[in-house]
């Protein structure tokens, strides 16, 4: 999914996330710097969990994350992207730029915005929108930190229009900042977790193209970067997208999706309900005017994998065919030698006689 941090500075023009929106207040010094996601995606369910690097002071980071349905949010474990990038480098990979949960069911109408929840994790305050108006969502992201552009408005209205969801995320504002702003900097902030339901694997990207205005700095240096956009699929089948290179692309038995992370208690973050998957390793740099869709994952060719280690099942396949190609060559050989010493005889038989 495309979330893009709202941010906006006198420095530098505010940055996009991958999977939504960083959004700074005015003349502040804020932006994304890379998006990774994780996407689990079974029985017309998606589990995306959203880890982002952002520079910038912790109290000017804001968050839009547009859903096509209504999410559950939750905390997730950095250890599942440490634990899926050891995984997916058997060979090679490409280089890539690098508590307690209280919640509040709000349910107040402000003028075509309906909060439907609010919570903190960890260090995030969270709002979950439902909006039917454009200029009502734009007015209270304006109103709660959010400096969102009057021009990108379009935007938020494709999607209320087809019933999406919006997830506000900013930084509690009495939290130690320092080590907030070390986390984020470092790429390590604390991950969410949204499920909600889909008919197909979307990560939402268009929210990212949004234009930001009130810049003082004129050139677009920061907007114009690329930035990497990371994704591990996790489903029944291998994924593609166009443009995207296929880093990685393998079967992984359900113990090995349950080891990947663990919470507090103990318990794997990802539950898996089938005996394997497939997980799909896409990767592909975008600059921001390349961000104008939301991006829909869809099903490879076949299950071809990519430098992916051989399956038992595999090794136990391929051996069984090298041990039956010997073995019928070794038939044919021993058939050539009779059918020549036979030949041989028949011969030496016929001269004696």
């Amino acid at each position: 999914m495309a979330l893009a941090l709202l941010a906006v500075s006198f420095l530098a023009p505010a940055a996009v996330l991958a999977d939504g929106m960083i959004v700074p207040r005015p003349e502040r010094y804020a932006w994304e710097t890379e998006q990774q996601a994780v996407i689990f995606y079974e029985n017309n369910q998606e589990t995306l969990v959203l880890s982002v690097s952002f520079q910038g002071n912790a109290e000017d980071f804001a968050w839009i994350v547009p859903t096509p349905s209504r999410p559950e949010v939750s905390k997730s474990s950095d250890e599942l992207f440490t634990s899926l990038q050891e995984l997916t480098t058997p060979l090679y990979d490409y280089p890539q730029p690098l508590p307690l949960m209280g919640v509040s069911p709000v349910g107040y109408d402000e003028k075509g915005v309906y909060v439907l929840e609010t919570k903190q994790i960890d260090y995030y305050q969270i709002a979950v929108l439902e909006a039917n108006d454009a200029d009502a969502l734009s007015q209270w992201l304006k109103d709660n930190g959010y400096e969102y552009p009057e021009s990108s408005k379009y935007i938020l209205d494709s999607y209320i229009q087809s019933g999406w969801y919006f997830t506000a995320i900013k930084i509690v504002d009495d939290y130690p900042s320092a080590n907030v702003e070390y986390q984020l900097n470092s790429g390590h902030a604390i991950p969410l977790k949204l499920e909600f339901a889909a008919n197909k694997i979307v990560y939402p990207l268009k929210i990212s193209a949004v234009e930001h205005q009130n810049n003082v700095r004129s050139d677009r240096y920061y907007q114009n970067q690329p930035l990497g956009i990371l994704l591990y699929v996790i489903t029944d089948n291998k994924q593609e997208l166009p443009q995207f290179a296929t880093q990685y692309a393998g079967w992984l038995k359900k113990n090995s999706l349950e080891n990947l992370a663990y919470d507090d208690n103990g318990n794997a973050w990802l539950r898996p309900a089938k005996d394997k998957y497939f997980l799909t390793k896409l990767y592909r740099l975008m600059t921001r005017a390349e961000m104008s869709s939301d991006l829909y994952l869809r099903q490879a060719g076949d299950n071809t994998t990519i430098n992916a280690p051989e399956s038992a099942e595999s090794k136990g396949f391929t051996g069984f065919i090298v041990i039956m190609l010997v073995g019928g060559l070794m038939m044919i050989g021993l058939l050539v030698i009779l059918l020549v010493s036979g030949m041989r005889k028949e011969k030496n038989s016929f001269n004696n006689n």
